[in-house]
């Protein structure tokens, strides 16, 4: 089996950080992401995920993929990608879908993407407990639909529906990384019956 790299895409709220905070918390490697963007206190969890430069430290790297978005730039360092490649069976990265056209060329055969879809109700709700301003919500609700965000799923490997129970998602991408286990038929009985 090729070691692989399985990239979660989707719009700002679609769950991409839940989902990757807790594939960590299993062990499965994660390949930061660089911003130029400041994480406020609101967001602890985004500082797991992402390690801010300032931009002129940001330029200077050495990314093999960089992209804008929303006025800042991210990226992902190209030795640290490689070296996960190399290494790792499984490891995990945040793109959209700029990312995915760049890394595409580059690293095809190591590369699955997972859309996180979702829609409006959803998006709407978690960014309400994320404490964000109706004017907040508006940004990023015309910023995806702009940029063509909700139409990621187009070019991605798999789409994960995430309106429900983020159990039920995550056990969805366990699945498509593989790390399920088929029951035997005892073990199977026992579970789902009395």
């Amino acid at each position: 089996m090729v070691n692989q790299v399985y990239a979660l895409v989707g719009p700002h709220a679609a769950g991409k950080t839940t989902m990757i905070s807790q594939l960590i918390s299993m062990g499965i490697n994660y390949v930061p992401t660089y911003t130029t963007r400041r994480y406020g206190n609101q967001q602890p969890a985004k500082k797991v995920l992402y390690r801010t430069l300032k931009k002129e430290e940001f330029m200077e790297q050495d990314f093999i993929v960089k992209v804008p978005y929303q006025g800042e730039y991210y990226g992902l360092k190209k030795d640290e990608l490689l070296t996960s490649i190399h290494t790792r069976k499984i490891s995990l990265i945040v793109l959209d879908a700029v990312g995915i056209k760049q890394l595409d060329k580059l690293v095809k055969q190591n590369l699955s993407t997972i859309y996180l879809m979702v829609d409006y109700v959803a998006l709407v709700d978690r960014m309400l407990r994320m404490g964000h301003s109706n004017d907040e919500i508006k940004y990023y609700l015309e910023y995806a639909e702009s940029n063509k965000e909700f139409d990621s799923w187009k070019i991605t490997d798999y789409v994960v529906k995430n309106i429900g129970r983020p159990q039920a998602t995550l056990n969805q991408i366990l699945s498509i990384m593989g790390l399920t286990m088929l029951l035997s038929p005892k073990e199977f009985d026992a579970l789902v019956k009395k």
